[in-house]
């Protein structure tokens, strides 16, 4: 088996005329499909960063003149080229969201050509069922009271039971970040789990001054109070904090988790398959964070149809699995996208079906929409600094 061809589609989550808010209404899919001279096709995903999926995709455009006639069935084979020799031992997170796309659609490939899923290829499921919660999102500034019949909502819809908020998004102080996180978990009562995503925003004394003000609130985990480029800082605000931290989605290839995981700094991480190198490095990463009794809640913000299967493929086999991340708004697309979406129900998702990560894509609504660039985001604004 040869690879053929290797196609990119970028997909808005909406048409760029209808952007309206800051984070979402600008997220755009990367997919990739690989064609074969045996006529099986496999699909990956690449995160992708705003304003810059165009350079993503090129980095998947010039991997592929190395990788037409290859055999797509040879995955560790491709991992170890992209890191010693295309990237030259000097990768970055592009690069690494490009080859993501490209070894999960390897994936893809094989499942399919041996007519099993992937996750038998990874020695078959510890779990059969899959925690997810739902990030609800800083769009727009919402009251806490609307951030609270979001999430009921979604628990009634959905089953969801666990839920994460950006309360540091919003452009207010510290008594008004502590009192938001006050009232969601009033307003939720106390049946149901609460992350808090710091999203990197604040300088490392106010992540820690607000951690130890929410500590009673009886929150799962604090995600991301700093950048993940000095992990000395990271360790010292786990120590300051009873409450769990969390980093990774920020980050790529297992040599990072691996520093990450050594130096003791974080109680959970957040891999995200397209970000990280693909289904192989996620597992990877997995097995150093449980070696080092870290567990995994992954990181997912990309569609819900390839990154979505392909995580559940690569978690279902983790016995340190925490909660995979889920966006309830990328549903609607999805199933523009997708013939057979993997969907949250009671608060779970199952295992998808089929062979490879089993996804049946609508490649003609993805090649009927043109690139749109995204109008610029006031928060980027340079102006601002």
């Amino acid at each position: 088996m040869k690879i053929r061809d290797i196609k990119t589609y970028i997909v808005p989550t909406i048409q760029a005329s209808e952007v309206t808010y800051h984070w979402s209404g600008t997220k755009q899919f990367l997919l990739v499909k690989i064609e074969t001279d045996e006529g099986i096709d496999g699909w990956g995903e690449c995160y992708t960063l705003a304003d810059r999926e165009r350079g993503t995709a090129m980095h998947v455009e010039e991997m592929k003149s190395y990788l037409i006639g290859a055999d797509p069935t040879r995955v560790k084979n491709f991992r170890n080229w992209v890191y010693n020799l295309f990237g030259e031992r000097r990768a970055g997170i592009d690069l690494y969201c490009a080859a993501s796309g490209i070894e999960i659609a390897m994936w893809d490939i094989l499942g399919k050509k041996l007519d099993v899923p992937v996750y038998t290829l990874l020695g078959g499921p510890v779990h059969k069922k899959l925690k997810a919660y739902a990030n609800i999102g800083p769009d727009g500034v919402k009251t806490p009271q609307q951030e609270v019949e979001m999430a009921l909502e979604l628990a009634r819809a959905n089953g969801y039971r666990a839920f994460k908020l950006y309360p540091f998004a919003n452009d207010e102080n510290e008594d008004q970040i502590v009192e938001r996180i006050a009232k969601f978990r009033e307003g939720l009562g106390n049946d149901y789990e609460i992350m808090i995503d710091v999203w990197r925003i604040p300088d490392a004394r106010q992540a820690l001054d607000v951690a130890r003000r929410i500590e009673k609130y009886g929150i799962t985990w604090y995600e991301e109070p700093i950048g993940p480029d000095n992990l000395d800082v990271l360790a010292q605000l786990k120590a300051g904090t009873t409450l769990p931290l969390v980093a990774g989605e920020a980050m790529f290839g297992k040599r990072w988790f691996n520093e990450v995981c050594k130096r003791n700094c974080v109680d959970y991480i957040n891999p995200d398959v397209s970000v990280v190198g693909g289904i192989g490095e996620m597992v990877d990463i997995a097995a150093i964070a449980e070696a080092n009794y870290i567990k995994v809640g992954p990181h997912n913000c990309n569609s819900s149809t390839v990154a979505l299967n392909a995580t559940v493929h690569a978690a279902c086999v983790m016995p340190n699995l925490s909660a995979i991340e889920t966006f309830p708004w990328h549903v609607e697309i999805g199933d523009r996208m997708c013939r057979n979406q993997l969907k949250v129900v009671d608060g779970f998702l199952t295992l998808p079906e089929g062979a490879g990560l089993g996804i049946e894509m609508n490649e003609a609504y993805l090649a009927s929409l043109p690139y749109e660039p995204r109008p610029p985001k006031k928060w980027k604004d340079l102006q601002n600094i």
